[in-house]
This record gives structure tokens, C-alpha cells and sequence, in this order.
């Protein structure tokens, strides 16, 4: 069991969580184990959490229950999460940038091929009390295409669920400018985009293939609001092998186009 040491709650969210979960347990005047039996968790871990090793969300709900701490501890952990999130995403993206090869599987259509219209729907959708400055995002992921204007763009291929094309984000009409958008994003040398019929098995998430100009593999995962960013060769051995899997299961490019225009003529009212 690792020994209790010092924890300056300042240092970071995660000394200020450990800090909150030791005060909390010595009001109750309990040991570590006996927290542990209540939470039905390992002392070991109990002395993890309060040396700066954060509970997850589940064993966060229960510590906030039995320590009296209504709600505390879950909300910092909420926070936790959402700023990890944030960093990996910030990371992905400035690798993107400088990519030389960008594979990428998605539910929606991926960043660098979204119009305005439908990135501002995007971020409604993921946002809906306001809280962020939607219109300066949209202005920051325009600004992240030019990276394909470049005179030595990056190699971008998708495979697309094809639900991205018949779902309809913000509205009927933000989807036919879209989906356009996407025809004429295709006929650039540098962009691929291959079809995932709606019937084949996919992943809750998307995946992106970092290749940089030195070699250097990297991948992102992200789903509704988590997100991991990888360089181990573990790592990135995995989702490419998942990547993979779905690449071989998707259309062929020109399929694939027809697909695409398929879809433009359903949001033509």
C-alpha cells in the first residue's frame, strides 16, 4: 500500500481531489480501510485516490455518498474529465496541422471537411445550454482547413458511416451544403472518402491516423465527451488494426461517390 504523503491541493485538480477525499474520511474519523469496506473498494486504493490517483466515476459516486460530500467529489471528477479531454483534443489537434498522412473513421463528417453550417449544428447539438463561444469555435475549425489549400496538403482519406449522409444536423438544407461540400471536397488529389454502408458493424466513436513528416504514428479516439490520444505503439497498433477493419469493409471510391450524390438528392427539397 503506498504511504500517505503531502498533498499541496493547489498543485493540481487532482492533489485537490485526493485532499477533499482525505479531509472528508478523517471528519468521519475513519481509517483507510474503513472507507474502503463502505465503498466496497481495496485500501490500496483508497490510498491511491488520497496520494493524487483519482477514483472513477462510479467509485467517485459512491466515496461522495458515504463521505457526505453531496455531490462534491462527483462534479471535480466531471471537471477532471472534461478538461483531460480538452488537452488530448488541443494535442490531436496540432498534430493534425502538420500531418503528413491523416486516416480517419467517423459517424459524422470529420472536421476538416465540415462546412460552417454544419459544424455550427455540430456544436449545438454538444452544447445546447450556450456555455461556449460556438461561432469563434466554427471560425478556429475554418481557419484548421487551410491545411488543405497548402501547397503540399496532407493525404486524407475517411471511410464515413454512412448515416452521416442521411442524418439530418441543423437542417435539411445545412445537409445539401454539406453533403456538396463533400463532393467537392473529393475531387482535391489529397482527399479519399470511402462509404460504410449504414448495415456494417462500426465502432461508438472515430478513430484518426496521424502519420508526421518524420514518421511518427500517433491516434486519436473520441466519443460523445471522452477522448485519448496515443503514441505507444500498443496503442496505435490497436485502433490501426480497428481502422483497418473498417477500411476493408467500406465502398470503393467511385461506389462511394455514388453514394455521396445519392444522398444530396434526398436533402433537395
Amino acid at each position: 500500500m503506498p504511504a500517505e504523503k503531502e498533498i499541496d491541493p493547489s498543485e493540481s485538480l487532482e492533489c485537490f481531489i485526493a485532499g477533499t477525499v482525505r479531509d472528508a474520511r478523517k471528519q468521519q474519523g475513519w481509517r483507510q480501510q474503513d472507507l474502503a469496506a463502505k465503498v466496497f473498494s481495496s485500501t490500496t486504493r483508497i490510498s491511491e485516490i488520497e496520494n493524487g490517483d483519482p477514483p472513477d466515476l462510479k467509485l467517485g459516486r459512491q466515496m461522495d455518498q458515504v463521505l457526505e460530500l453531496n455531490g462534491k467529489l462527483t462534479n471535480l471528477l466531471r471537471i477532471r474529465d472534461r478538461v483531460a479531454f480538452r488537452d488530448y483534443a488541443q494535442e490531436f489537434l496540432r498534430d493534425q496541422a502538420r500531418a503528413r498522412t491523416i486516416h480517419e473513421f467517423s459517424l459524422v463528417v470529420p472536421g476538416l471537411l465540415q462546412t460552417p453550417g454544419y459544424a455550427r449544428a455540430i456544436m449545438q447539438l454538444a452544447d445546447p445550454d450556450g456555455r461556449t463561444d460556438i461561432e469563434a469555435s466554427v471560425r478556429r475549425r475554418a481557419e484548421r482547413q487551410a491545411v488543405l489549400d497548402s501547397p503540399d496538403p496532407p493525404w486524407l482519406w475517411v471511410v464515413l458511416d454512412e448515416n452521416a449522409l442521411l442524418r439530418v444536423i441543423g437542417s435539411k438544407q445545412v445537409m445539401w451544403e454539406q453533403i456538396e461540400w463533400l463532393l467537392k471536397a473529393t475531387e482535391r488529389p489529397c482527399v479519399n472518402v470511402q462509404i460504410l454502408r449504414a448495415g456494417s458493424s462500426a465502432i461508438p466513436g472515430s478513430v484518426s491516423l496521424l502519420t508526421s513528416p518524420t514518421g511518427e504514428l500517433t491516434a486519436y479516439t473520441e466519443g460523445f465527451s471522452t477522448g485519448r490520444y496515443m503514441a505507444e505503439p500498443a496503442d496505435v497498433d490497436r485502433f490501426q488494426r480497428i481502422y483497418d477493419r473498417l477500411h476493408a469493409d467500406a465502398l470503393g471510391i467511385d461506389e462511394s461517390q455514388g453514394i455521396i450524390r445519392d444522398a444530396l438528392g434526398k436533402h433537395d427539397d
